[in-house]
């Protein structure tokens, strides 16, 4: 199994303008259904079996994102892989072996439309969190 990436003409301003970088393409979407049906767990939840349901649905994860999917556990978000790589001059410079620097999974979380007239998202994990200055004097360590 391998990621798919085409490159990409950078259309940023300094040394990478007009030099090329590989983007990893998604061949598609696996939704919660299927990645269920493929897991295939069923009868009474126990804690062993959440525990069991919560490695397996990684694993799978793993797999389907290496095939190129990006997988998305509806409620939640997708998850993707991204490639990092050097910018080379030409397509025909380009050398995956040597410019590939590595891959990241990307996390992007479920979002609804909080106000119709706009286009903004709100993201299901950030409904109803505030932001607020930390204490100055807390010097507790964790």
């Amino acid at each position: 199994m391998s990621v798919k990436y085409r490159l990409i003409k950078s259309n940023m301003k300094g040394k990478s303008s007009g030099r090329y970088y590989a983007k990893a393409v998604s061949l598609g979407e696996i939704h919660t259904r299927e990645i269920s049906k493929k897991l295939n767990h069923s009868g009474t939840i126990t804690e062993g079996d959440v525990y069991a349901v919560i490695t397996d649905l990684v694993n799978q994860m793993k797999l389907e994102m290496a095939s190129g999917l990006t997988v998305v556990l509806d409620g939640f978000g997708r998850f993707k892989l991204a490639i990092d790589s050097d910018t080379v001059s030409s397509p025909d410079e380009f050398n995956a072996g040597k410019h590939i620097k590595g891959l990241r999974c990307k996390f992007i979380a479920e979002g609804k439309h909080a106000d119709v007239s706009t286009s903004r998202l709100k993201k299901v994990f950030t409904e109803g969190v505030d932001c607020t200055p930390a204490p100055i004097n807390d010097i507790r360590t964790h």
